[in-house]
């Protein structure tokens, strides 16, 4: 616990533990070596007519050069684009045994019309890629499966409105997404989704069962999750429907402060957020709460954006580092909405991830008239590499770490807040109205956005002590 991190409450939810981390193995191909066979081989495949997919090309495929890096299943979303060395240069030749037992397959299994060619290259890669062990994070996409994630990207698509994890427990609500099916019939982080349908999930791929999940507007889908605080399973019965995830909403809470709040990092939220910013300050503010609560994260090009509203100019925002150990920083940059001088409370929790974390992390490190109030956020440490494959799949590859300013890693670990709240049982975070007036006293239901109300009207954004006290005159 460091000099500003202190617990406002001995009730305050401890933080959730992240392991991702697991090993599987994959048998190799037998190395059959039969003379007869090399002889009848050579024959045998001059009238095949069933096309193969050769591994020569399949490697290559890996080294596609576009790339997209992101954020909604446990990573981070670059917007840019490389070119990769040439596979020749810097990859080894496939392993000939690999291409030997493709060849005897389509040679000598008796079952010719059990031989999917597809099927057996989506095996394949995903089981090179189960034995990296980073599971959840790493991982082979399908064709149907990378265009369901290309659709969650863009904003908008039909299902339930819950951002999700794979961990060691199974598949975890990161966060519902503000007004989804799954909000609105209470769905919470850390749910862990057992079955869909009266099916069971467990053993599933994430990219499975976000597919089983998702469906035509308008259609009927029920959750099974277990939830730590309750003894027997929960059902949730939820109608599919078009989600559209407005990213940025504020309001005044009072006369002088107002919350911003910032539900992903998604394609122009730097930009909205420094219209907030702005129109805050117009409405009067002068000082400001930004809630990053259930926040997945998102492009990190919009994190760097945002974090340099918030911080000086100059100042690190977060750092990555390649596998041979080396690491970049990533400053902030001057922007023209800028927080300045005012005082400034972020709000986060278990639900806070990624380009979350960043932003938290910068603000906890650089800003001397912030305080970080909450709960220790998810722990996404990972940036993700695409590679397209060339036939619609995808190789989603952890190619970097990211850690704070000062070089702590995030993965598994979270980012810790100065001050440590938890919301009290029923409550929920305050969501902002689209009139941007301030809510009536007593009526917020949400402890930690009153705690931080609590912190500036009592000037004390950026202490290292703020008060334990509970916040006076104001609902519990």
């Amino acid at each position: 616990m460091d000099s500003r991190e202190h617990v406002a409450e001995s009730g305050a939810a401890n933080p959730m533990p992240l392991t991702t981390q697991h090993e599987r193995a994959v048998s190799p191909a037998a190395d059959v070596r039969d003379a007869r066979d090399d002889a009848w081989r050579a024959t045998a495949f001059q009238g095949q007519k069933r096309r193969l997919i050769s591994l020569p090309r399949v490697i290559a495929a890996l080294l596609i050069v576009s790339s997209l890096f992101f954020a909604f299943s446990g990573g981070m979303l670059f917007q840019r684009v490389f070119i990769t060395p040439d596979a020749a240069a810097s990859t080894p030749e496939a392993p000939a045994a690999f291409g030997r037992a493709w060849e005897v397959i389509h040679t000598r299994y008796v079952d010719t019309a059990a031989i999917d060619d597809q099927r057996m290259l989506d095996a394949a890669i995903g089981a090179m890629v189960d034995t990296l062990g980073d599971e959840g994070h790493t991982r082979y996409q399908t064709a149907e499966q990378a265009q369901a994630e290309r659709e969650s990207l863009s904003g908008e698509y039909s299902g339930v409105g819950i951002q999700v994890e794979q961990r060691d427990d199974g598949i975890v609500v990161v966060a519902p997404i503000d007004n989804s099916p799954a909000m609105e019939a209470g769905m919470q982080t850390g749910d862990i989704i057992v079955g869909v349908d009266g099916a069971s999930i467990r053993g599933q791929s994430i990219d499975d069962v976000i597919g089983i999940i998702r469906g035509p507007e308008g259609s009927r889908v029920v959750l099974e999750v277990e939830r730590a605080s309750e003894e027997e399973t929960l059902f949730f019965d939820l109608i599919r429907r078009r989600i559209t995830v407005s990213a940025v909403s504020w309001t005044m809470i009072d006369d002088e402060n107002a919350l911003i709040r910032l539900s992903q990092f998604s394609s122009g939220a730097g930009n909205d957020v420094a219209a907030a910013l702005d129109a805050a300050r117009n409405a009067g503010a002068t000082g400001i709460v930004l809630d990053l609560r259930n926040n997945p994260g998102g492009y990190v090009n919009e994190a760097i954006q945002i974090g340099s509203m918030f911080v000086p100019e100059g100042s690190t925002i977060f750092q990555t580092q390649v596998r041979d150990g080396s690491r970049t920083p990533h400053v902030a940059s001057a922007q023209p909405a800028h927080i300045g001088d005012m005082p400034l409370v972020v709000l986060i929790n278990e639900g806070s991830a990624s380009s979350a974390e960043i932003v938290s992390g910068a603000v906890k490190a650089n800003n001397p008239n912030a305080t970080v109030i909450g709960e220790t956020t998810f722990g996404t440490g990972t940036v993700l590499n695409s590679f397209p494959l060339g036939d619609g799949s995808s190789l989603l590859l952890g190619t970097e770490l990211w850690l704070t300013p000062v070089g702590a890693f995030i993965r598994e670990h979270g980012v810790r807040p100065d001050v440590l709240v938890a919301l009290k049982t029923g409550q929920s975070p305050h969501l902002p109205g689209p009139d941007h007036e301030a809510p009536e006293p007593g009526t917020l239901n949400d402890h930690q956005l009153e705690w931080a109300i609590h912190i500036l009207a009592s000037d004390q954004a950026g202490s290292d002590y703020p008060s334990r006290g509970t916040p006076p005159g104001r609902s519990h």
